[in-house]
């Protein structure tokens, strides 16, 4: 069985997961989100077979290209809809989720191999990667239960209800996932930065390079760092809170995509 044997694998899995979470929306029948979760599990499973295949035959340095990149990002992706699905029973989550993951496990699984000129990662690169990576699947997460809000929110206020009503909770209950969501996200960004910085003093001698993915990402920190403030004072909540979290993760997309092909620098892939 080849390495992208398991790529494939997943791919097909999470497209099975995303198909039953869609058909759930639509016969609002609990089994068929049953079905998509337990597709999902195993594609978790499969996923990082995938990801320490790659590993083992290319080495971690295969963890800063294309291949290695998205391989890791759908297996944060989907390990944060896990997590939080499981905590709040959110299965709605899981037809605006899982599509993401199967993106990134086609993206990785189509992608090319391993640069001759990459360096060995090591733990701490590992770590960075993963950690980062991890963040931003939580801020998506929080950003897709944002927009449950504001369509619940509206929906209430028309009275007017659509297929989402039923499976959406309440709005505190949303509120609740959103903060916890960005608190995950933050702790991992939080990781991330520190280790980078080791990383960083180990490879080039210096903790800071101004490297335009380090000054955005700093930026970023900040950004969430007031969220989570503002909220927990009670200054910002609601629909106020979901504004917010949708910019910080917009602001997350252009670091990671935008950055990448308008720089070149360590942080490329």
């Amino acid at each position: 069985m080849t390495v992208n044997s398991f790529g494939f694998t997943t791919l097909i899995l999470y497209l099975l997961s995303t198909l039953h979470y869609l058909l759930f929306l639509i016969t609002k029948k609990d089994k068929i989100a049953t079905v998509g979760l337990y597709a999902s599990r195993i594609g978790f499973l499969t996923n990082l077979l995938f990801l320490t295949a790659l590993i083992y035959t290319k080495g971690t340095a295969v963890l800063f290209t294309p291949k290695g990149v998205f391989a890791l990002l759908s297996i944060s992706t989907i390990s944060v809809f896990l997590y939080f699905s499981t905590k709040y029973k959110l299965h709605i989550s899981g037809a605006f989720l899982t599509p993401w993951a199967a993106l990134f496990a086609g993206i990785a699984t189509f992608s090319k191999g391993i640069p001759k000129d990459m360096f060995p990662i090591g733990i701490i690169g590992t770590i960075h990667i993963f950690s980062a990576l991890t963040g931003y699947a939580a801020f998506m997460f929080s950003t897709i239960v944002s927009i449950l809000y504001i369509i619940l929110e509206r929906q209430l206020k028309k009275k007017k209800f659509s297929v989402f009503y039923h499976k959406i909770p309440s709005l505190k209950l949303l509120e609740n996932i959103i903060y916890s969501s960005i608190s995950f996200g933050f702790m991992f960004i939080t990781i991330s930065m520190f280790t980078g910085a080791i990383w960083s003093a180990k490879l080039f001698g210096t903790y800071w390079s101004w490297d335009p993915k380090q000054v955005l990402t700093l930026i970023t920190w900040f950004i969430y760092a007031a969220i989570l403030h503002l909220y927990v004072t009670g200054k910002w909540n609601g629909k106020k809170l979901c504004y917010l979290s949708i910019g910080g993760t917009a602001l997350v997309m252009i670091n990671f995509i935008g950055v990448n092909i308008a720089f070149k620098g360590v942080h490329s892939f």
